[in-house]
């Protein structure tokens, strides 16, 4: 009977170790197999650049226009100046419609014609000064504290500082205007030589959007 035992049981233990390698094979598999649910949200903004446009106005505010690059000619009434004499002209600056607000900075001169030489003399010679005013722009819009531009009396061709004056934003009308009152003189010391002569000065207002 022991010897009948003893022979069969070489048989089993491949059996046994057959199972147990497909037991091992099948947990791997079940491994593998697993995998999950995805999904995916989105956001998108929308995005617009802002606007900044301005125009101005040499009539006192009875027209406006985009006067670039040709100048506005400003009603100086500067025929005829002597030495110790003012002249006075507004220029109103504002935005259009649906603009971002800003600031103005004021450019020193250029003097044409430029290959004159008694042109760029007296072009030279000039002086002024300019005040941040809507009101009227004569002798008084200079008297008592003013909002100084360029002052005091100094070159035409000396530049302001840059951002100095505010330009209101427009709606969907147009902006409050900002108004610039140049008083340009000629200094009592005018040589002789600048008689009978002319000059066109031409001063560049940038703005820039805040």
């Amino acid at each position: 009977m022991s010897r009948h035992l003893a022979a069969m049981r070489p048989k089993v233990r491949p059996r046994v170790r057959a199972t147990l390698a497909g037991a091992l094979v099948l947990g791997v598999g079940a491994t593998m197999t697993l995998a999950s649910w995805t999904d995916s949200e989105f956001g998108a903004g929308t995005f617009a650049a802002t606007v900044f446009n301005t125009q101005s106005s040499v009539d006192a505010g009875t027209s406006y226009a985009d006067n670039t690059p040709t100048a506005a000619t400003m009603s100086f009434n500067s025929l005829g100046m002597s030495p110790s004499t003012q002249r006075y002209a507004s220029l109103l600056v504002r935005t259009k419609p649906n603009s971002v607000a800003g600031t103005l900075s004021l450019g020193g001169a250029t003097i044409a014609p430029a290959g004159t030489d008694e042109t760029l003399i007296l072009g030279a010679a000039l002086r002024y000064r300019v005040v941040n005013t809507t009101a009227t722009c004569d002798a008084t819009a200079f008297t008592g504290s003013p909002s100084w531009v360029i002052g005091p009396v100094v070159s035409v061709l000396t530049a302001g500082a840059a951002g100095t004056v505010a330009v209101a934003a427009a709606t969907a009308s147009a902006g409050a205007p900002t108004g610039l009152c140049f008083e340009v003189s000629l200094p009592a010391g005018a040589a002789n030589t600048l008689q009978g002569k002319s000059t066109i000065d031409t001063w560049q207002v940038t703005a820039t959007s805040s």
